[in-house]
């Protein structure tokens, strides 16, 4: 229990360190001068985004509720863990795929909006902090009956 809580802190914390260093490049990017100007390419990478902010959020997080209501009825402890682990990584990419390109974006293209977007995803990614009590509930550890 305790290696899968540090599992996932470590993965969590990576994707915001890929955030981190995605803001430096990008700053670098932009300080160079590349920047992107054409209107139907930011149009269309803009709605891309949030098309898919908008169906990822939702769909990951009735997803991942679904698919641990199922792993936690595993007796196993090794393969309910296995399979948490590789659920919770899946949603912390996902959600890590909207800060990040949000971040990109605001750098690439310069238009505030990708900030905004960013935020939305780090705000989404919150929901994802693996702490042991989360955990715990997930899987039904504590359970009394």
């Amino acid at each position: 229990m305790q290696t899968l809580q540090k599992k996932l802190a470590i993965f969590y914390y990576a994707a915001y360190i890929l955030a981190a260093l995605f803001a430096v490049i990008g700053y670098f990017f932009n300080k160079k001068g590349l920047i992107v100007t054409n209107n139907t390419f930011i149009d269309i990478f803009k709605s891309i985004i949030i098309v898919y902010m908008l169906i990822i959020i939702p769909l990951a997080l009735k997803f991942f509720s679904t698919k641990v209501k199922k792993i936690a009825q595993i007796e196993d402890e090794n393969e309910k863990f296995t399979k948490y682990l590789l659920l919770a990584r899946i949603r912390i990419v996902l959600f890590s795929i909207i800060v990040w390109s949000g971040i990109i974006a605001f750098y690439i293209i310069n238009v505030q909006d990708y900030i905004y977007i960013a935020g939305i995803g780090a705000i989404v990614l919150i929901f994802c902090i693996p702490t042991k009590a989360k955990i715990e509930t997930d899987l039904f550890i504590n359970k009394e009956l």
